[in-house]
């Protein structure tokens, strides 16, 4: 019977690859998304997932995928060069039917014209002309129509700062500002779980469009051989400090390659085979407190771990 629990778990987070072939997978996926994002429906996704990938691993390696994030950042910010510049347009329609053209404080909005911003916005200038317009209509939101006109300029601000996460320089930043490389981590897996739902979702019942946004080898997990020095973990959680068996409990062994297992009706639980050595285990259920034992796997033993699973009062509460 499938396991409707395991939809439930950041997969991204919980197989423990390492760190080279999630930057690789990272980077295979962002590939794959620029080449599908064809009629522009991924940009946001895109920006998205680069943010987090830079934050995590400090930049794009692969030149391939790097070409096309820089194509797509050119895609974007031509994207909304034309609808501001459509915008603009309408905003000084509106500025003629209320004869606000007339007044001098029509040139707080368009100092050189109305012709500078609907034709001659670029590259070089877009930054500059979104926020002189942003600053006039946080100064004048009434005579500029009201706080919706504001909200599509500020959006115009927000979309152009995000497209920038797109070039190198900005990227090579990021690589300078990493501190937390722990929630770095879990913001990547997060980004990458949140696509491949998102994507699941768009094409259900097409499994074969996988491979069309993600390498699964990147992620495959390692696998112990006959001839390792091998053990398993096994134990029984209870609830509290009693003989009552809590089922359904996460276990998952860090650092050790092995999906994760879940205790049985009777609280019993064995893990897949383990390497000789140290590990830690994290316990974990909702509405309880998750629990970290450190145990050593011996070759070719049981290593024993109860553990007593504490309800999470401020959760209840």
């Amino acid at each position: 019977m499938m396991n409707l629990i395991n939809f439930f778990v950041n997969i991204f987070l919980n197989i423990k690859v390492s760190f080279e072939n999630k930057r690789k997978g990272g980077e295979a996926h962002l590939g794959k998304l620029v080449a599908q994002n064809t009629n522009h429906q991924y940009d946001q996704m895109i920006l998205d997932t680069t943010a987090v990938h830079a934050a995590f691993f400090g930049e794009v390696l692969d030149i391939a995928t790097k070409i096309g994030l820089q194509k797509t950042e050119t895609a974007i910010v031509d994207k909304i060069i034309l609808n501001f510049t459509k915008r603009c347009t309408r905003l000084n329609a509106y500025f003629i039917s209320t004869e606000l053209i007339k007044e001098p404080l029509y040139n707080t909005f368009f100092p050189q014209g109305i012709m500078e911003y609907t034709v001659n916005t670029n590259k070089g200038n877009v930054e500059v002309h979104i926020g002189v317009l942003v600053a006039a209509i946080t100064a004048h939101t009434t005579e500029a129509g009201g706080v919706t006109v504001l909200h599509d300029f500020q959006a115009f601000q927000t979309d152009y700062h995000a497209a920038r996460v797109l070039q190198n320089q900005k990227i090579g930043e990021v690589k300078g500002a990493r501190i937390d490389r722990g929630a770095a981590e879990i913001a990547w897996a997060n980004q990458l779980y949140a696509n491949l739902l998102d994507l699941s979702k768009e094409f259900m019942n097409q499994p074969q469009m996988m491979s069309a946004f993600f390498t699964q080898e990147y992620f495959q997990r390692e696998r112990s051989t006959a001839s390792e020095h091998v053990g398993t973990l096994t134990g029984t959680a209870f609830r509290g400090h009693t003989i009552v068996p809590e089922p359904e409990v996460l276990v998952h062994v860090m650092d050790g390659n092995i999906a994760d297992c879940y205790t049985k009706p009777d609280g019993t639980f064995r893990t897949h085979h383990l390497k000789d050595g140290f590990y830690k285990v994290q316990f974990s259920k909702a509405g309880f407190v998750m629990q970290e034992i450190t145990v050593e796997i011996k070759n070719n033993e049981d290593t024993i771990c109860d553990v007593m699973m504490e309800l999470n009062t401020q959760e209840v509460s």
